[in-house]
């Protein structure tokens, strides 16, 4: 099932939650919705869901314009942060609900309903839990449940709102490796709202980055990972240097530090702001000219094959974040205190209007 989102708006009040947005979802596509607090993703989930209207756009399915069809009809599975799974019934009645209460022309029969059931609590593996009730499960337990009676009525499309935030870390990573999996098995259209970089980049075919009701940027995890289109995006997914200076003549420059910006072609500008990742920048011993930065270690932190090196800038007192393989790490002999220069391998610049939204 293709979604098509066209010059969605929505506001609540004065407040602006969705500004002109357009989206297009292939059939079978996991798309995650990524953005902070109050960026729209959860608003535009709802919308496309029928559990909320839009003041102005439209949404089709496969082609078909449902924009104003109630959310009964667009047959859509839903899974909340929450669960929202019934108290009074067990694991088989909570997933048997939606098949259980469809009109009498399209209700199974009650061997169909269970046959169902039991395949569906066998897939997210909880068939021997069916008789127990939601307080009896663990988050994990109660989160596939709730997956389990979302795709028991075949929805057209899987929405899921924030569905592992309120899990502990190692459970939100064994249920998005599950999620993946079950989305491969059932190539069901399917998005997921996250403001977790981590969990997006896990998981989806697609990120749509979100910030103030508009979207940012749209592609592959790798596309907007390694290939951000503004500060926003660069800064919202994972750590960050920021290199701030002047551009002249296709060169940054602050401080003591000069940098080609290989590729720059336009005009002097007197501010700008180079952004580089912690994995993309390199740390020696010894001075390479003017495009390296003497800089004084103040922390190290090894995380499995990785260090973490905290530093901070001799001539800008700017602290600095890099990230090192370990051999690299005991080749150097690296301590706390030691002055070393560092480079950005690969650095991204901005000017003023890329700010703007």
């Amino acid at each position: 099932m293709s979604i098509v989102i066209k010059q969605v708006s929505k506001s609540f009040g004065t407040f602006q939650a969705l500004e002109d947005i357009n989206l297009d979802i292939q059939t079978g596509e996991l798309v995650a919705l990524l953005g902070p607090s109050g960026s729209g993703k959860t608003s535009l989930l709802r919308i496309i869901a029928g559990l909320e209207a839009a003041d102005e756009g439209t949404i089709h399915f496969d082609n078909e314009n449902i924009t104003s069809i109630t959310a009964k009809e667009r047959k859509v599975g839903f899974v909340f942060q929450h669960y929202a799974l019934f108290r009074h019934m067990t694991v088989f009645d909570n997933v048997a609900y939606g098949l259980k209460v469809r009109p009498r022309k399209e209700r199974p029969v009650k061997k169909e309903i269970e046959r169902k059931v039991l395949e569906l609590l066998e897939l997210v593996k909880l068939e021997s839990l069916a008789s127990r009730y939601p307080a009896q499960l663990s988050g994990g337990q109660r989160q596939r449940v709730a997956l389990a009676r979302a795709l028991a009525v075949e929805p057209k499309v899987l929405l899921l709102d924030e569905p592992f935030g309120a899990l502990d870390a190692k459970v939100r990573k064994e249920l998005r490796r599950w999620l993946r999996r079950l989305h491969d098995e059932f190539q069901i259209s399917s998005i997921f709202v996250t403001h977790d970089q981590e969990e997006a980049l896990d998981v989806a075919d697609k990120i749509v980055v979100m910030n103030q009701g508009k979207i940012e940027q749209i592609g592959t995890p790798n596309e907007v990972y390694e290939n951000p289109q503004s500060p926003f995006v660069y800064d919202f997914l994972g750590s960050v240097n920021l290199f701030k200076g002047r551009l002249t003549n296709g060169k940054l420059m602050q401080g003591d530090f000069v940098l080609n910006i290989p590729g720059w072609t336009g005009s002097n500008i007197q501010e700008a702001i180079g952004y580089a990742r912690p994995h993309d920048i390199s740390i020696s011993k010894e001075s390479h000219g003017e495009e390296t930065v003497h800089s004084t270690i103040t922390h190290l932190h090894m995380v499995g094959p990785f260090v973490q090196v905290e530093l901070i800038r001799s001539d800008t007192s700017e602290y600095l974040e890099a990230e090192i393989t370990k051999e690299l790490y005991l080749e150097l002999n690296l301590e706390v205190g030691e002055e070393v220069y560092i480079r950005p391998r690969q650095l991204k610049v901005f000017i003023p209007e890329d700010y703007m939204i």
